[in-house]
């Protein structure tokens, strides 16, 4: 039997992120904020699927009062179907709500996620380290929600929604009966332990958005390992490959072959190249970086990125996190970071 993803109405929604900061000795200490913040997530897919198709016209008003800012994202941004104003509007919830494929996703929701109080304390470490360590920055709502599989985290202002079917487990049978199959490489971050390492990741890149007049691989891999290494340190004691997504075996290769990735990518002046498509290669998911090996991961360029990243950070200890964050020429930060694999 196949799945196919319910497209009616959803668009792919790339994640989106933000960031933290502190001073690197506080950040060698493991300094925690603890406690500043309580996290507790608004679980819209519980209320819209309680209510019954015959109900929902007349519910259209308490979820707006209820979720004021997530309900229009959803309506309009997410399943498309626009808002209240538009005479298809009733249908086309109805329409989401009431698809086969997208119920049964419901029903298996409530079972992986009865309640989320691992992943608020979870998110309640990562978020008070973040507000901690920089007080500029507050914490988002965080709304739980369906997509039919197509996003996992979405950020606006002040937002932050954690779609809970894109994280069934890796060996959910949706995974597998969806047409075309979920890809291994992506099914192995498809897990509930990887949602509070892309929700910080997600909110940081946001907050934190990449300086598009920085057109080159090298900035492209430092801002997103600089990101990475944010993710880490907010979230104490979170392992590599639960980070990266990658195997045990993957993770070896990036340590064993830190200099001969490095070398190659100087050598063949990769470095500074700017072709989009070349960009794309090195630091998109994907099942292994075509230009190094296949025992390779996905992204191995991003993670000489977050090694350019420690390197800097290491070197340069008055440095704090949020000086870090403000960093936008990115060649410089690379030759301070003397790094040197």
């Amino acid at each position: 039997m196949n799945i196919k993803k319910f497209n009616g109405y959803f668009p792919f929604l790339l994640i989106l992120a933000l960031l933290p900061a502190c001073r690197q000795q506080e950040v060698k200490e493991q300094k925690s904020y603890a406690g500043l913040v309580d996290v507790r997530i608004g679980r819209f897919e519980e209320d819209l699927f309680s209510i019954s198709p015959y109900g929902l016209a007349d519910s259209i008003a308490y979820l707006q009062e209820k979720y004021p800012v997530f309900f229009p994202l959803f309506t309009h941004k997410i399943i498309e179907i626009g808002g209240p104003e538009h005479e298809w509007f009733i249908e086309g919830l109805i329409g989401f709500t009431t698809d086969f494929t997208i119920y049964r996703v419901s029903q298996r929701v409530k079972e992986v996620f009865p309640d989320l109080t691992k992943v608020e304390k979870e998110l309640s470490l990562g978020f008070s380290n973040l507000e901690g360590f920089l007080p500029e920055t507050e914490t988002p709502e965080i709304i739980s929600c369906i997509s039919g599989f197509n996003q996992s985290v979405v950020t606006s202002e002040g937002l932050l929604s954690v779609s809970l079917d894109k994280y069934l487990g890796a060996g959910d049978e949706f995974y597998r009966l969806i047409n075309p199959p979920v890809p291994e490489y992506e099914k192995r971050n498809m897990r509930p332990e990887r949602i509070a390492a892309d929700a910080l990741f997600a909110w940081i890149s946001a907050e934190f958005p990449f300086d598009k007049t920085q057109t080159n691989l090298l900035s492209n891999m430092i801002y997103e390992g600089r990101n990475l290494y944010c993710v880490k340190k907010f979230l104490p004691g979170i392992n590599d490959t639960l980070l990266w997504g990658y195997t045990s075996e993957q993770m070896n290769f990036c340590r064993d072959h830190e200099r001969d990735m490095w070398m190659y990518l100087a050598e063949n002046r990769r470095i500074f190249g700017s072709e989009p498509f070349m960009i794309t290669q090195f630091i998109k998911p994907a099942p292994f970086t075509k230009d190094f090996t296949q025992e390779s991961p996905g992204r191995a360029a991003v993670w000489i990125g977050y090694r350019i990243v420690e390197s800097y950070m290491k070197n340069n200890p008055k440095v704090s996190l949020e000086q870090l964050m403000a960093v936008t020429r990115y060649q410089d930060l690379l030759n301070l970071s003397k790094y040197s694999p």
